[in-house]
């Protein structure tokens, strides 16, 4: 299973409009070859530091139909209805949805895309928290793929 945008490529510099300094709108995801047992999609999007003992969640989305391919650019709960099934969690920042990065100038923030192809549905509702979804999807991961980047807040 593979996990991309069209905007950076691993291991590169997440755009400025993806971040909390530009327009704070989530990046544009694609996916491929989600195995065919799959019932159920999770995408976390996380801040992981050598400092902190547990990932910074900035964005949390469950639910997500098997077939879908991927998310486009903007994907937030304010703008765009969701299918009755797919959900977004909380956040580390406390808000249900998309938060994007917001560092300090001249630190390097390296952010992880999670996609977990699950083989049951995880029934959450809407708000779940990471430790949530992960200890509901812990034994039923069938695949897991990750796309990371980093951001440096301008000087």
């Amino acid at each position: 299973m593979e996990i991309s945008s069209p905007s950076f490529s691993e291991g590169t510099a997440l755009p400025i409009r993806y971040a909390k300094d530009g327009e704070n709108i989530s990046p544009p995801l694609e996916w491929a070859g989600v195995p065919e047992e799959t019932h159920e999609l999770a995408l976390l999007f996380e801040q992981v530091t050598p400092q902190t003992r547990k990932p910074f969640v900035q964005w949390l989305v469950y639910g997500l139909p098997p077939q879908s391919g991927g998310l486009p650019e903007g994907y937030q709960h304010k703008r765009d209805p969701e299918p009755e099934e797919m959900h977004q969690g909380v956040n580390d920042i406390g808000n249900v949805g998309y938060d994007g990065p917001l560092g300090t100038a001249g630190r390097t923030l390296h952010c992880r895309f999670r996609l977990l192809a699950l083989d049951q549905p995880l029934h959450l509702p809407p708000g779940a928290d990471r430790e949530t979804v992960l200890s509901k999807a812990a034994e039923h991961i069938l695949a897991e793929a990750e796309l990371n980047a980093r951001y440096e807040r301008p000087r």
